[in-house]
């Protein structure tokens, strides 16, 4: 392995040996209410990082979800640089990552009515992206996050979710728009990755996740909302190795029991649907932990262990959004951890 390939490799081991331990979930579940989480992630774990102006007894939802993802994107900042000093496609991505982040963070701020509330963790990307990302963190509406986005690829992305009557309504369909685009982007580069093990290993971990991440819409769908066809279609990411055909027929489907059924005959439901999981939603997180946290260890590829490593803090950032929001509302704790990945607590 090249020397700066195994820089990289080492350094996302090491960022990731970082992550939350069992025993921290463990104290996590145990805490009473969101500010005493907020708070032993402020002193107990690598959030802290993010978490230092966060005051304890005016925790809010929204704004404790956009400085964990703030860490995210910090350390998605640390390494983009690495992989992007080396010439690197992957690092486009990383950057693109980082941006629809920041857009989403900002919409879901600005629609929260919380003040502009500018982190050090966006200096990396203040500097690299063409966005005005400084602009962007400072929007006080939805009309200004759109005119800090002016002149983007984002701007056209984002322009068709402009609330109408006053009220944000889609937020779905924002990041489904924006992953598309996002997704499509890291697919290109996947195809012209420099080697052949790259891009086998590259196809497998978001192939994976695309497709169970489209198997879980359409489930969610129809036990939830009993969607129409054509709006089920227009939720789906509209990539992955799930045959045409086969998700035509899950998108036909009459129940979700029957949509698993017709899953079950494709490869990737061979793959992962004998795997304990609870809901759809719960089996494409513990595939992709599975999957990254394989990759990580034993890929010689840095820019498989830099996606790797990308999806392992994106499956650890979800399960504490399930974790507060479970707080939020006095979910019972084994009901939170139900919804938890159980690589969290092994």
């Amino acid at each position: 392995m090249p020397k700066s390939n195994a820089a990289i490799v080492s350094k996302a081991r090491a960022m990731y040996g970082k992550r939350l331990t069992p025993s921290d979930w463990d104290n996590l579940l145990n805490c009473a209410n969101v500010t005493e989480a907020a708070a032993y992630l402020k002193s107990n774990t690598e959030y802290g990082t993010v978490l230092g102006e966060l005051r304890d007894n005016e925790v809010h939802r929204g704004e404790l979800e956009a400085l964990l993802r703030a860490k995210i994107v910090r350390d998605t900042a640390r390494l983009g640089h690495y992989d992007m000093s080396m010439g690197k496609g992957v690092g486009r991505f990383l950057i693109g990552w980082m941006e629809v982040q920041v857009i989403l963070h900002n919409v879901i701020r600005v629609e929260a009515h919380q003040a502009p509330n500018i982190r050090s963790s966006s200096n990396f990307l203040a500097e690299t992206s063409r966005l005005d990302i400084r602009a962007l963190e400072m929007a006080e509406a939805f009309d200004q996050v759109l005119e800090a986005l002016e002149g983007s690829v984002y701007h056209k992305l984002v322009l068709p979710f402009r609330p109408t009557d006053g009220a944000f309504k889609d937020f779905t369909g924002l990041e489904n728009a924006l992953y598309t685009y996002l997704y499509g982007l890291l697919y290109d580069i996947i195809e012209h990755n420099s080697t052949r093990t790259a891009r086998q290993q590259l196809h497998q971990l978001v192939d994976s996740y695309v497709d169970l991440e489209n198997y879980a819409r359409i489930v969610r769908l129809k036990a939830y909302y009993h969607a129409s066809e054509s709006q089920t279609r227009a939720c789906l990411l509209p990539f992955g190795s799930i045959p045409k055909d086969k998700i035509s027929e899950m998108i036909a489907a009459d129940t979700p029991k029957q949509v698993t059924a017709i899953m079950e005959q494709t490869r990737i439901g061979k793959r992962t649907l004998h795997l304990p999981y609870d809901t759809p939603d719960t089996l494409e997180s513990l595939v992709r932990y599975r999957d990254a946290h394989k990759n990580i260890f034993f890929s010689s590829e840095s820019s498989v262990v830099m996606l790797s490593y990308v999806f392992l803090m994106e499956t650890e950032l979800q399960g504490l959004i399930h974790l507060i929001e479970g707080l939020r509302y006095q979910v019972p704790k084994t009901e939170i951890k139900r919804l938890l990945s159980p690589y969290h607590f092994v």
